[in-house]
């Protein structure tokens, strides 16, 4: 919205094309997400969640490489040589892919250890933030903006997920003893 209210919908029409290039690979720690829900909120404590983000955010650290390295090629291969242009801000979201497949872990373990309240006032914070960002970078930087101001506002909710999760974690042992 904010992309094309400055930029037009040209702008708009480059930037959701790589963006859905980002979307492909996501759906990889969709699907382990999926299989890992119940152990992640059984869990007693974090070890899981270790091993799940740590095979996440490797996952998503080498797809990026690829995606660095393949970009001034794979972009006009895929959509013809005028969207070159959107080559810039494809290599921003894919320096955002470690993060957003980070965050697919950590964001599930926040909400099965009952911190959807916390998640919820993170992602309505995190919506503030994206948007107040966006309306700074996206005059200044057109679609690379918009994929820096992605960029930012995925570390903004994987420190707040970290949070949130360090918080629960601290409070878990003397919840799980009053059970017993």
């Amino acid at each position: 919205f904010l992309l094309e209210a400055w930029r037009g919908t040209e702008m708009v029409g480059l930037y959701n094309a790589v963006f859905r290039l980002i979307e492909a690979p996501r759906l990889f720690p969709a699907a382990l997400i999926a299989v890992m829900v119940p152990t992640l909120v059984r869990a007693p404590g974090p070890a899981p969640l270790l091993r799940m983000s740590t095979a996440l955010t490797a996952f998503g650290v080498a797809v990026a490489v690829v995606l660095q390295f393949g970009a001034g090629r794979l972009v006009p291969m895929l959509y013809g040589a005028a969207f070159t242009e959107a080559v810039p801000a494809f290599r921003i979201l894919a320096a955002a892919f470690p993060l957003m497949a980070l965050n697919y872990a950590l964001t599930h373990q926040v909400i099965g250890w009952n911190g959807h309240r916390a998640y919820a006032a993170l992602c309505l914070g995190a919506l503030i933030f994206n948007v107040a960002l966006n309306s700074r970078l996206i005059p200044a930087l057109s679609m690379n903006g918009a994929a820096w101001s992605t960029l930012a506002t995925e570390g903004l909710l994987t420190a707040g997920c970290i949070g949130i999760l360090a918080r629960a974690r601290s409070r878990r042992p003397a919840a799980a003893a009053a059970v017993a």
